[in-house]
C-alpha cells in the first residue's frame, strides 16, 4: 500500500456486505506483512445524547417493534430549531471522535486504519432525520467532508436494493430504508468517492478494492 494512504473508509448502506469486505481487506494486508486498526464511526453521541433523550421525551423519537427487530425513527425534520441544533452537536461529536480514533493515530502510527462508516454515513443519517439537504456544494455538507483527510481513501460499497433488504429484518421493515438507499446512490456521485460494486462474487469486490489500495 502506498505510504501516502493512511486511512482507508468503508461506507454503505446496512446490508452492503462491508463487514465481510473490510475483514477481506485487512486479511489480505496482513498477507502482505502490514497491520491495521480498525475503528467503528457511525455513532457518536456525547452531546447528542441529551438532545436524543429530550427528543424521545417530546415524542420526535419513536421506535416501532417487530417480532425479531425494532426500528427507529427521528423526527426532527418536525422542528427546525431541532434539526440544526442535532447537526451542530453530530459535527461537534464527529470531530471530536475523529480527532481521537483517525487523527492522532493516524499521525503516529506506521500501520493503515480502517474506518467502518464514518463522515457519509453520519450525514445520510443527519439527511434522513432532519430533512435537510447534505448534497454535494452544500455549506453543511462542506463542513462535514472537511473531516476527510486527503490522504485517505473513501470507498462506497454499493449493493442491489432487493440484496441489500433482504440481508436484516429490520430493513424490511424501515419505512425509510427506500429514502435511505437512495441517499447512498446520490452521494456515490460526490467527488473523491470510490464506488465498489458488491453484486458478484466477494473475491471480485475485495480485488476492487485492493487495486486501489495498491
Amino acid at each position: 500500500m502506498s505510504s501516502q494512504v493512511k486511512i482507508i473508509v468503508v461506507s454503505g448502506i446496512d446490508g452492503s456486505g462491508k463487514t465481510t469486505i473490510i475483514q477481506a481487506i485487512r486479511d489480505v494486508l496482513v498477507q502482505k506483512g502490514q497491520e491495521s486498526r480498525y475503528v467503528w464511526l457511525r455513532y457518536n453521541h456525547y452531546l447528542t445524547k441529551f438532545l436524543l433523550a429530550f427528543c424521545r421525551l417530546i415524542g420526535l423519537t419513536r421506535y416501532e417493534h417487530f417480532e425479531n427487530s425494532r426500528v427507529g425513527y427521528h423526527n426532527f425534520h418536525k422542528s427546525t430549531l431541532i434539526s440544526w441544533l442535532f447537526i451542530i452537536l453530530t459535527y461537534i461529536d464527529t470531530l471530536a471522535v475523529s480527532v481521537i480514533k483517525v487523527y492522532i493515530p493516524a499521525r503516529f502510527s506506521k500501520s493503515p486504519i480502517i474506518c467502518d462508516r464514518w463522515v457519509y454515513d453520519i450525514m445520510i443519517d443527519l439527511e434522513v432525520d432532519t430533512g435537510i439537504d447534505f448534497s454535494e456544494g452544500t455549506l453543511v455538507a462542506k463542513f462535514f467532508k472537511r473531516l476527510i483527510p486527503e490522504n485517505s481513501l473513501y470507498f462506497f460499497i454499493q449493493r442491489d436494493f432487493d440484496a441489500v433488504q433482504r440481508v436484516r429484518d429490520e430493513s424490511m421493515n424501515d419505512r425509510n430504508f427506500p429514502r435511505r438507499f437512495n441517499l447512498y446512490e446520490k452521494h456515490s456521485h460526490d467527488k473523491g468517492v470510490k464506488v465498489i460494486h458488491n453484486n458478484g462474487p466477494l473475491e471480485e469486490t475485495v480485488r476492487q478494492v485492493v487495486q486501489f489500495i495498491s
